[in-house]
């Protein structure tokens, strides 16, 4: 079960809201508690041990914060190192688990040792997040440590943001935790809200995405040029409608249970740099790294050696959190590196020139996602090598009309995909939002056709569940 699937649209959501909306106080975050932990158990695969590392997980960091609130000192100290390298360890043993079982698979052999024995349980990351963030608040006296169970686990497990963030701080959703007034109002405005990030995902994301798909089928070595830069592109639409889509959709739901969502995105694609387009993509991820690595390992005050090894950590770390191969340790270093020569003044001139520096950071993006997407870095070469053929001699079994057939079916498509990329679509919405005989029809269109391309099967995963 997904946000896109039927279940979820016209079975789970709308019993939820009933229930949620007839209930008042404590019992409200009994329902939210109890609905997340519902939603988890069939977003995962009916896994029961998923769900039972969840509570775990939950258990644990309640206890653990409400002792942290009780100790001072060293001892402090010591509970929130203990807490974090549980927490911390807990992710890396499943993030690279699969990966260690290639190794051991042979001793055990395949009947007793399979790399599905150790799938990546669904929203570990983001949950894992939010767990050392609440610890190092209560740490820091930034907020109190919750006496409640029911609210702790509301907070942890809370469905709209439980596999894919946004990363929410308790600090920030304990006032809703507290008190949150559901209005028709509100529901109305959340409702439209997720519908736009819902069409973002199955009218944009799951469409531009066929792109790919029949790149992977075909082989990286047997495409021609257009469509290696087509596909390029595709992929970096695709990312983002899928990501932001998602945001919108966990923003909406959240609108209809009565609490504000974090803004995730900013139109990353205008950005006039690197460190910009970072600050804007996956805004709450960007946030927690700060707060939680960059800032205590002492951010930039401390001279431009400090500054260098923090940012080297921030970006190495971020590479390894997106994934268990290597990569997505070089597609963290990249970054670092273009991210490094902007702090260090490096590329003032370029940056000073509007649209050099535009064309500049579209270029480090589109070559990074390469990095991202493609399955090991021996396929970096061979992708290269149909980007700049003139570099390399172009193989007999390239058809060099591929392209055409993609270009046919989406090419318009990924022309209106650049276009919502920048915040005149949102501007005309702005517009006509109030004046219903405008708004409803077009929410409707967009949500009965999302609904139809969910019924058709073109419902796609949301890609951040991998992470």
């Amino acid at each position: 079960m997904t946000f896109c699937s039927l279940d979820f649209l016209f079975l789970f959501l709308p019993i939820f809201l009933v229930l949620h909306g007839v209930t008042r106080g404590k019992t409200r975050n009994a329902v939210l508690l109890g609905g997340s932990l519902l939603f988890y158990f069939f977003a995962s695969g009916k896994s029961l041990g998923f769900l039972l590392l969840l509570i775990f997980s939950l258990l644990f960091n309640y206890f653990l914060g409400r002792l942290i609130a009780e100790t001072k000192g060293s001892a402090r100290r010591s509970l929130l190192l203990f807490g974090v390298v549980l927490d911390a360890g807990i992710l890396l043993f499943y993030k690279y688990a699969c990966a260690v079982a290639e190794f051991f698979i042979p001793l055990f052999g395949e009947n007793r040792l399979t790399q599905t024995d150790l799938l990546l349980p669904l929203g570990l990351s983001f949950y894992t997040f939010k767990n050392i963030s609440y610890l190092h608040e209560v740490s820091a006296g930034r907020a109190p440590a919750e006496r409640s169970l029911v609210d702790y686990g509301a907070y942890l497990a809370l469905f709209p943001q439980i596999s894919m963030g946004p990363i929410m701080t308790y600090a920030d959703f304990r006032a809703a935790l507290k008190r949150r007034t559901v209005t028709l109002k509100k529901i109305n405005a959340g409702m439209a809200e997720f519908i736009l990030g819902f069409g973002l995902k199955m009218i944009f994301a799951n469409r531009i995405g066929a792109i790919w798909n029949g790149i992977d089928t075909i082989g990286y070595d047997g495409i021609s040029t257009p469509l290696a830069w087509m596909g390029l592109l595709a992929y970096a639409l695709q990312l983002y409608f899928d990501f932001y889509g998602y945001s919108l959709m966990a923003s909406g739901l959240g609108g209809m249970l009565g609490y504000y969502t974090p803004k995730n995105f900013n139109y990353p694609y205008l950005s006039g740099s690197v460190s910009d387009f970072w600050r804007r993509w996956h805004i709450t991820l960007g946030d927690w790294f700060k707060e939680n690595v960059y800032i205590p390992l002492g951010g930039n005050r401390r001279g431009k050696g400090i500054l260098l090894r923090n940012l080297f950590v921030v970006w190495f770390l971020t590479g390894i959190w997106h994934g268990n191969t290597l990569n997505f340790m070089v597609w963290g270093l990249f970054l670092f590196f273009f991210i490094v020569l902007e702090k260090f003044g490096f590329l003032d001139a370029l940056l000073n020139h509007k649209v050099l520096s535009h064309v500049y950071v579209l270029t480090v993006i589109l070559f990074s996602w390469l990095l991202f997407r493609l399955p090991t870095l021996a396929d970096v070469p061979t992708y290269l090598s149909r980007l700049f053929p003139f570099f390399t001699k172009t193989p007999e079994y390239v058809f060099r009309q591929d392209w055409v057939r993609y270009m046919n079916s989406t090419g318009l498509l990924l022309a209106a995909g650049v276009l919502f990329c920048t915040p005149l679509p949102r501007r005309l919405y702005l517009k006509i939002k109030n004046k219903a005989i405008l708004a409803v029809p077009l929410l409707l269109l967009i949500f009965w056709y999302s609904v139809y391309c969910s019924a058709r099967g073109a419902n796609d995963p949301f890609l951040y569940m991998n992470y």
